[in-house]
């Protein structure tokens, strides 16, 4: 009878070691609002059409034309933001520039704000544009996450 509530005690100890560790390995992120002026946050988007070389970015559509999020995805080993479904890579500097253009009239009626994607630790995996810090991921591993579907804003008076 000992010996069977020690051999439990110690298969118990070691699955919640494992779980623990497990736990320990995946990264939550903290999506943070970076600006709180909209005149930074255009001068922000134009600086992403600069330096366009630097990253990737991705838009998730509500429907063809009407963008939902977009994400900016640094170009960094160390941490790796994949699209998730419906979400599609943006591949010239002149796409991104139309999908800002097109996105326009819904940012301004649904308050479409830019905020950062960031670790634990502290550091910035990267940046989303949407209208609210609510951006869906999943954890692959420790370095990285694939994006999720964003939901439609709710209509007003609903």
């Amino acid at each position: 009878m000992r010996k069977r509530i020690m051999m439990s005690s110690i298969v118990t100890v070691l699955v919640l070691g494992l779980l623990m560790i497990s736990g320990c390995a995946t990264s939550t992120l903290k999506m943070k609002r970076e600006t709180v002026d909209w005149q930074q946050e255009q001068a922000m988007m134009q600086r992403s059409l600069e330096r366009f070389d630097q990253g990737f970015f991705y838009v998730y559509e509500f429907r063809a034309g009407i963008p939902a999020a977009i994400v900016a995805d640094f170009k960094d080993p160390d941490r790796v933001i994949k699209p998730g479904a419906d979400w599609k890579k943006i591949n010239s500097r002149q796409e991104l520039e139309q999908v800002y253009k097109s996105g326009k009239p819904l940012w301004a009626k649904a308050g479409m704000k830019l905020y950062r994607i960031e670790g634990d630790d502290g550091e910035i995996w990267g940046y989303f544009f949407a209208f609210n810090n609510v951006l869906p991921y999943s954890v692959i591993d420790s370095k990285t996450i694939q994006l999720g579907t964003v939901r439609e804003p709710p209509q007003p008076g609903y």
